[in-house]
């Protein structure tokens, strides 16, 4: 079933700071495949997601098990409308893709690959949503793919190659995030999350990490999971030819209820010194305008006649 888009309502607020940005998702969970092999947690990969990006105010369209090429187009395009100056996307997909001839396909739940031209006639190639986000023409552009599970059609394989291939370039102002390395695969887990989901839900909520932090630690959860758990390492990968900023919780960093404390003591005692010091200037411009008009007092003022000193005898005129 495609389920109906949901919407949550995203800030707007020119200017082309990171911060500022208006916010839109498409997020797509792929599951239950009718020709191919079920996965057991892209829907919840999604639903949470989904779910995470609206508390970080996104407007968000979220869409679980899209069944045919014309579906995830047009699901495409009204991502796309959405796009433009002053304005973020991100796109995260969850479920089965392929690599045919160094292209990476993403499949719709009801394809039936038999033979090569089924690929390009029921899947979306990454290349048209790349396209897509181009003409979008949006400051920043996060495409997250977690789709590089085992061949989904185990009677066609002769085409098809491990993994998703990997990217020669990515178009300005954009991150491509895969959940593992090209040509490996990634693992759908054991628990509610795939390794790669759990750990992305795990950072994007904390507030002043930059998307190249949040990459590394993403990464790193990921790596030390698959590898405690599988015995193999899953290692997550990126291209980008971005070069600004952007946090999904917001860039500031936090100050914590303590450290706040202390910066409001340090500021009333900073303003306790400041009103002491005019308080002390105030004072010494007083006593230095008392002891300058003594001063300029006695200067004025004739000296007064000794006492006990005779006067001269004046002669008489004649």
């Amino acid at each position: 079933m495609d389920a109906a888009a949901q919407t949550g309502a995203g800030e707007h607020v020119g200017g082309a700071k990171p911060a500022e940005m208006r916010r839109v998702a498409l997020v797509i969970g792929n599951a239950n495949y009718v020709k191919g092999n079920a996965l057991a947690n892209p829907i919840n990969d999604a639903t949470d997601i989904c779910n995470a990006l609206q508390r970080l105010k996104f407007e968000v369209l979220c869409y679980y098990d899209v069944p045919n090429r014309r579906a995830f187009m047009q699901h495409i395009h009204d991502f796309q409308v959405r796009l433009g100056r002053g304005v973020a996307g991100v796109f995260y997909y969850a479920g089965h893709g392929v690599q045919v001839g160094r292209e990476n396909y993403l499949i719709p739940t009801q394809a039936n690959i038999v033979k090569k031209q089924d690929i390009e006639d029921q899947t979306v190639s990454f290349g048209y949503i790349m396209d897509a986000l181009e003409q979008g023409q949006s400051d920043f552009n996060l495409v997250v793919l977690d789709a590089c599970r085992d061949n989904p059609f185990r009677g066609f394989t002769r085409a098809m190659t491990r993994g998703l291939a990997p990217l020669t370039e990515a178009p300005a102002g954009s991150i491509v995030l895969y959940a593992t390395a090209a040509n490996e695969r990634a693992f759908d887990g054991s628990g509610r999350n795939s390794p790669f989901a759990k750990h992305m839900l795990a950072n994007i909520g904390r507030p002043g990490i930059p998307i190249e932090q949040l990459i590394k630690d993403v990464s790193r959860g990921v790596q030390d999971e698959t590898f405690r758990e599988e015995g193999h390492r899953q290692t997550p990968f990126s291209y980008g030819s971005f070069t600004g900023e952007f946090c999904f919780a917001g860039c500031a960093v936090p100050v914590s209820a303590a450290t706040a404390a202390q910066l409001k003591s340090r500021e009333e005692e900073m303003e306790r010194l400041r009103r002491e010091k005019a308080q002390l200037e105030a004072q010494i411009a007083s006593r230095n305008e008392q002891s300058n008009s003594g001063k300029e007092k006695s200067r004025k003022e004739p000296p007064p006649a000794t006492p006990g000193t005779p006067k001269a005898d004046i002669p008489a005129a004649f």
